[in-house]
């Protein structure tokens, strides 16, 4: 039954310059969520849905963490940090009854243009056999592997699909749930093997493998977990009720700003510019918030959406939590440092290896991936792990205004890049220091596929990993909050004992992108943390996988 509810203060104190400050005086709620973020209100408009009485309290002036839109220069709108989504899916939508409308998303044709250092691209299209049709030049057997792997990937998606929105499984309680049926064998691949070795079983060519590899966690394909790190993140089947993928309107903080809609629709209040600075806790037990302006909040619950190494090592006293489980907290892997690059260009970007009829072709270029060997991601992760940044880094990059003119004024575009790897504390100077020339060297390397790229650009900016932990509190700007490698996934996610969004403190518990089943935008942990919360409530949750 819903816990305790009293009336609460709220105070008016005079700052500098004779500002005001509002802050929350001994204000009680059943359940004090911290963040703002995607998977933070997730949590929120189930539990206000539930019948709770919810607050959000976010650090930052908007709503959002890092799934947001931002007016970076007048008349110019960027997706600051996160760029794509892989939800929230339809569960998550019609449950917290978002409209079919919310989400304006232009379905795309061509997923992504990978150029090569030799002139060589590859095109991945929608359309699979289209794809298939290109990769015949590759060698006898390319394109039939391509499509067998897109086969075995659709079962494995498949596969994750049926636990994403569940509690974590271990290994054990999945092979024991699986024995004798034909999935067996496909999670015992996911489980056991790498991306790039079961790419190796399909296709014969490297630069196919490199298009269809991902390492973004662990920095290396051939790394075992690489592929249910890649696969799990896409069960939860694109945006909104309908279920669609593609170009979205008005940017990442379209999402945070229904999710923030429904949430209040219930309910659930939402204050942002109010940091908490510490979890106030008592006898082993969570009972409220210290916020930075000094104020503080009581509550029967709380909910941490921050990653798990602030909210253990920064949020909760030293005092407050056994040493050996904060010393498990340290040792949590958050070594896949990103960085994200804006640019405001003139015109399209003109890549060597595009084909003519397509030069000059905005949706060619509007997803494009820099990755042209497995040497290459070997050698950008290396880099970042020995402190400097990555001097020819993988990159994802983005021409959003291919597809969404509006966020830009007329005849310009909008440009951007997550760039892998970068050390967040670098081995030589600190990021003031280094921000200037790795973005220099990052546009050079652009610059060797696509040239001419440096006379289009008419503004910048590179977020560093210092940057990104500032703007969004990522530790280390690890943006899935715990790297996604096989021994921080499903029952040891972000800890083996800890993975079920409780904590070791009474009333603590955990939603953020650091639990089952991932990182990325999804929703998954705050629908999967609002429904443990709601069982251990004793009250009526729905678990229901069906997308």
């Amino acid at each position: 039954m819903p816990l305790g509810r009293l009336p609460g203060t709220i105070g008016t104190s005079h700052g500098p310059a004779g500002t005001s400050i509002i802050c929350l005086m001994a204000r009680e709620a059943d359940v004090i969520v911290i963040g703002a973020g995607h998977n933070g209100l997730v949590c929120a408009g189930y539990l206000a849905k539930a019948g709770l009485n919810v607050l959000v309290l976010e650090r930052s002036s908007r709503i959002g963490g890092a799934c947001v839109t931002e007016e970076l220069v007048p008349g110019y709108r960027f997706s600051t940090f996160a760029y794509g989504a892989h939800g929230p899916g339809p569960k998550i939508c019609r449950d917290l009854e978002i409209p079919e409308d919310a989400f304006k998303i232009t379905p795309k044709d061509l997923a992504c243009f990978m150029p090569f250092p030799d002139g060589d691209h590859i095109m991945l299209w929608m359309d699979p056999q289209r794809t298939a049709a290109d990769l015949d030049r590759f060698g006898p057997g390319e394109a039939e592997g391509y499509l067998a792997y897109g086969r075995f990937i659709g079962s494995c998606i498949d596969l994750t699909r049926e636990w994403f929105l569940s509690p974590p499984m271990s290994h054990s309680q999945l092979y024991e749930k699986y024995a004798g049926t034909y999935r067996a064998a496909t999670l015992e691949t996911m489980l056991t093997r790498s991306i790039w070795d079961v790419l190796c079983d399909f296709v014969e060519s490297e630069k196919i493998r490199c298009c269809m590899a991902r390492a973004d966690d662990c920095g290396d394909p051939t790394t075992v977990g690489s592929l249910l790190a890649e696969v799990i993140e896409s069960a939860s089947d694109g945006v909104g009720v309908k279920n669609v993928s593609g170009a979205l309107h008005g940017g990442m903080g379209m999402i945070t700003a229904a999710l923030a809609d429904a949430a209040r629709r219930y309910g659930a209040e939402i204050r942002t510019e109010c940091p908490v600075e510490q979890i106030v806790v008592e006898n082993g037990k969570a009972i409220g918030v210290r916020l930075e302006s000094g104020g503080t909040v009581r509550g029967g619950l709380i909910v941490s959406n921050a990653d798990p190494k602030r909210t253990f090592l920064r949020l909760v006293g030293a005092d407050d939590l056994p040493d050996d489980f904060r010393a498990q907290v340290r040792r949590i892997r958050t070594r896949a440092g990103y960085m994200k690059y804006h640019a405001i260009l003139s015109g399209v970007p003109r890549f060597t290896a595009m084909p003519p009829q397509r030069a000059g072709d905005a949706r060619a270029v509007a997803a494009v991936r820099i990755a042209p060997s497995l040497d290459a991601y070997r050698r950008a992760w290396l880099d970042a792990q020995t402190g400097i940044p990555s001097r020819e880094p993988v990159a994802s990059l983005q021409l959003p205004t291919a597809y969404t003119p509006e966020m830009a004024q007329p005849g310009k575009h909008i440009f951007g890049a997550w760039i892998r790897y970068a050390p967040a504390r670098p081995r030589d100077g600190d990021w003031e220091q280094l921000r200037e020339p790795t973005m220099r060297n990052f546009v050079r390397l652009i610059e060797s596929y696509a040239p001419g790229f440096t006379d289009l650009i008419e503004w910048q900016r590179l977020y560093t990993p210092a940057d990104i932990e500032a703007e969004t509190g990522i530790t280390d700007a690890s943006i899935r909050h715990v790297d996604m490698t096989l021994d921080q996934m499903l029952h040891r996610r972000p800890l083996p004992a800890w993975s079920a969004y409780r904590s070791p403190l009474d009333r603590l518990w955990m939603c953020g992108s650091g639990t089952h089943p991932c990182g990325s935008v999804t929703g998954g942990p705050g629908h999967n943390a609002a429904h443990a919360i709601l069982d251990h409530l004793g009250l009526k949750t729905n678990h229901a996988q069906a997308n």
